[in-house]
């Protein structure tokens, strides 16, 4: 492994797990009591990235909905969604081995996301990474979410260790210019959204970038 990175933080959704098909689920129970037709998991990824009100809006007008009907629709997918997050959720990839043994070479591991802490929380347990996750920061626990960067911030604040140490991993362009904003060096995974970034297809090849311990 190259001399590099000390720590990594990566997105949740769409970046480590798939979890579509469950907040698919909880979107259409939303939808459903407003008289409005389903969307699917593959609209619903290219949906994600920027919490859950951004969502619940964006699903609502690619049905056929009222912006009017967004905060009915929130609370209703809130609760769909908070019953039961993780029924269908996978890990992407390699990432649950990777993680592990990203973490057991000592480098410290982070969490950042649009998605609330508890919420991220359940998710990492259910798919087995909690163990090697060192910080965890949601959308509530910051004042803005992310592409504002003291969201970023935060968690290498949390990991002790600076950005110019470290990597980012995301799928969106909110992620990258969240990375942009901050100066740390950023990896975009190869079934995230399109872009320019440095891409990977595996989570092993961020050990080329990482200091061992």
């Amino acid at each position: 492994m190259a001399p590099g990175a000390r720590a990594v933080v990566f997105d949740l959704d769409g970046t480590l797990v798939d979890s579509a098909p469950d907040i698919t689920r909880a979107l259409n129970t939303a939808l459903a009591a407003q008289s409005l037709p389903p969307v699917t998991a593959d609209q619903v990824r290219g949906l994600l990235g920027e919490g859950a009100r951004a969502l619940v809006g964006r699903a609502l007008a690619l049905a056929g909905g009222s912006e009017a009907g967004v905060d009915t629709a929130l609370a209703d997918y809130t609760t769909a969604y908070t019953a039961d997050p993780v029924a269908e959720t996978t890990l992407y990839a390699d990432a649950g081995d990777a993680v592990a043994e990203l973490h057991a070479h000592g480098v410290r591991i982070g969490v950042c996301t649009n998605k609330r802490s508890a919420l991220a929380h359940r998710v990492l347990h259910h798919t087995g990474l909690a163990g090697a996750v060192d910080a965890v920061v949601g959308i509530d626990e910051v004042s803005a979410g992310k592409p504002d960067p003291e969201h970023l911030r935060t968690a290498f604040d949390r990991l002790e260790v600076p950005p110019s140490e470290s990597l980012y991993v995301g799928d969106t362009a909110i992620d990258a210019e969240t990375a942009k904003r901050v100066g740390v060096d950023y990896v975009h995974v190869a079934w995230g959204h399109v872009g320019e970034h440095t891409v990977i297809e595996r989570f092993h090849e961020l050990f080329e970038r990482i200091r061992p311990a």
